[in-house]
């Protein structure tokens, strides 16, 4: 990111069942934001089942993320597919490799690590269905997280097993390295359903009598991991009972506040478009569905657009170099808060670690670009 530039923002888009509508979703917003005048990448992360190049109407062998994991070209820029909109480009998926449905750790690293790196002002991430730690690790990279499901009782539950894999697993990065609550929280993360008692008030809990120090942490951790809530097909005017249930469910059972962003119709008419969703939206049948999506943009843009010098985004590496420097400092620049905090805070929100350390007369070159 160059001086002044505006953050760029990565909306995810993922539930835990197929056929629940993330694909048109997904290009809806891509379409929705290209048409505002802003450079958007459609990232088609379904592996092993990618589809957005169909329902964009791309019928030719293009070029896809298969290139990039065998290393036919060095970056995901080199593989952007043009669509017939302005501002608007795909990486497609389309290409079948064996093992790309389930990529190495390393790969999936490589992976987050070159999309956070395109050069566009949206990217939108399309996942497929499951709980894979590689969808989930895809989901937890946006700056939005959007959850879409049915007013279906198997989708409903299937998107509250997502959100609570999804919390899970954030709750594992982030504390991965810290030896004692990390420790605790690997330890309920393996019971059953009815013995785990892994949610935010337990973890709460449990951090202000073993690690105090550690207590803010959590508490970011709460006002951070707030997934946007689309409901599907919905019969005009309605807001069905289901979404209650599943909203009050993830309070609830998790702790987790989910904000429900919008409906969208259900227009039966869309199964005549599934080769051009981009025609559906611009039809008149399609005008209801297209202003339901603007609707919800609008909700989940409302985060200020930050405007930075420094660096935002850092990798493992950087982020343990970042670690074994703080490791290294004077102990008594820490006595406004604890040093583990800062380690810790450095997986989620390292622009706040760096404005403490430079309000502490402290500098690095990782600081900035």
């Amino acid at each position: 990111m160059t001086e002044k530039e505006r953050k760029k923002q990565i909306i995810a888009v993922g539930g835990g069942k197929g056929g629940v509508g993330k694909s048109v979703l997904s290009i809806a917003l891509g379409v929705a934001l290209s048409k505002k005048g802003e450079r958007v990448i459609l990232v088609d992360l379904d592996l092993g089942a990618a589809n957005l190049h169909t329902y964009l109407g791309i019928m030719g062998h293009t070029p896809s993320l298969a290139d990039f994991v065998l290393k036919r070209v060095s970056s995901l820029q080199e593989i952007l597919v043009p669509t017939d909109l302005n501002n608007l480009h795909l990486i497609s998926g389309a290409e079948f490799v064996p093992g790309m449905a389930n990529p190495a750790h390393w790969m999936k690293l490589k992976i987050i690590r070159h999309i956070k790196a395109l050069d566009a002002d949206y990217i939108i991430i399309d996942l497929g269905a499951g709980v894979h730690f590689n969808i989930l690790d895809f989901f937890g990279m946006a700056n939005w997280g959007i959850v879409i499901t049915a007013p279906e009782p198997g989708a409903v539950m299937n998107a509250y097993g997502f959100i609570k894999a999804s919390f899970h697993r954030r709750l594992q990065q982030i504390f991965r390295k810290e030896p004692t609550i990390g420790r605790i929280i690997e330890e309920e993360a393996k019971k059953g359903e009815k013995q785990s008692r892994l949610t935010l008030q337990w973890l709460k809990d449990t951090v202000k009598r073993v690690t105090p120090e550690l207590y803010p942490i959590v508490h970011e951790i709460e006002e951070d991991f707030r997934p946007a809530l689309v409901i599907n097909r919905v019969p005009a005017g309605q807001t069905h009972i289901l979404v209650t249930n599943l909203i009050n469910l993830c309070k609830e059972k998790l702790g987790v506040e989910l904000e429900h962003v919008g409906n969208l119709p259900d227009v039966r008419e869309i199964s005549s478009y599934l080769l051009n969703i981009p025609r559906f939206l611009d039809s008149q049948v399609g005008r209801p569905y297209f202003n339901a999506v603007e609707r919800l943009l609008q909700r989940i843009l409302k985060r200020d657009m930050a405007v930075t010098e420094r660096k935002v985004e850092y990798t493992d590496e950087e982020i343990e170099e970042l670690i074994r420097f703080i490791d290294g400092l004077d102990g008594s620049l820490f006595h406004e808060t604890s040093r583990n905090a800062l380690k810790l805070r450095l997986y989620f929100k390292p622009h706040q670690v760096i404005d403490f350390l430079e309000s502490k007369g402290v500098s690095h070159r990782l600081f900035y670009q």
